[in-house]
């Protein structure tokens, strides 16, 4: 548990020095010529933002790897099939579906709306959410968090729902908060499931393109998903659909995945 606690300061620390450290570099010519320090710089500037998340992820995971945090067998590069690559996108997809209607019906208030519409417009930004914010956050929370959980005797589905809680309240968007834990607990299960690091990162990369790509349609962020269906009806029917399509998957890749669940409880 102590572990757990310390990646939570640690991954917490990284944003906040490395937020701190781009409004320095920012506001550096008007430090030197009239010594004034605008907060709002930061804030303002998509770039300094997305380069902010690249930075404390590279620290975040830095760090692990120099504590000796990190797994080596999760993270040898998996072979996939396509059959298995197709069950995890179709669990993916029916996942990502029910969990942005339960999140639109509970009509929460989305605190980094804006900012998240002005990281979209900038590469740094979307590298930021697409790329080393699924990479340090699975490396935290499904590495360091729920598998230190797991050999410290916790059972492997109590793990997950403790890492994923964690990582929905990280987040500290209500907006999110839901969202972040039904999803974070797929994750948790796919990297529980199969004992590998990069299957888990590229599944949480694969959510944040689907949201990235939905975001850049016109009128994206701001488009219903319930209307998009035809309606509650239609969606309650969808949701039927997407809700037989996760159990199908989900059942046919923990038939079909290799079992090394009993390895990483004992490693």
């Amino acid at each position: 548990m102590k572990r757990s606690i310390c990646l939570i300061i640690i991954f917490l620390a990284a944003q906040f020095m490395c937020a701190l450290l781009m409004t320095f570099l920012l506001n550096l010519p008007r430090l030197l010529n009239d010594g004034i320090l605008e907060i709002e710089a930061f804030s303002n500037n998509t770039s300094a933002l997305g380069l902010s998340m690249i930075l404390s992820g590279i620290i975040v995971i830095t760090a692990m790897y120099l504590l000796k945090w990190t797994d080596r067998k999760s993270m040898k590069m998996p072979r996939v099939s396509v059959r298995t690559t197709l069950g995890i996108c179709t669990l993916m997809l029916s996942a990502i579906f029910m969990v942005n209607v339960i999140t639109e019906l509970m009509s929460l208030e989305d605190l980094n709306q804006i900012a998240f519409q002005a990281l979209l417009k900038n590469v740094w930004g979307v590298a930021g959410i697409v790329v080393f914010g699924p990479l340090s956050e699975e490396f935290v929370f499904r590495m360091g968090i729920q598998r230190h959980l797991i050999r410290k005797s916790l059972s492997p589905w109590k793990a997950i729902i403790v890492s994923s809680a964690v990582f929905a309240v990280i987040h500290g968007n209500p907006a999110q908060i839901p969202g972040a834990f039904m999803l974070g607990a797929v994750l948790g299960w796919l990297y529980w499931r199969t004992n590998n690091i990069w299957i888990a990162v590229a599944a949480h990369a694969f959510n944040n393109i689907i949201g990235v790509l939905t975001a850049w349609l016109p009128n994206g962020y701001d488009m219903s998903l319930i209307d998009l269906c035809g309606g509650k009806w239609l969606t309650c029917v969808w949701m039927i659909i997407a809700a037989l399509l996760f159990t199908a998957s989900w059942r046919y890749l923990d038939n079909t995945i290799p079992d090394t669940r009993q390895k990483q409880q004992n490693y």
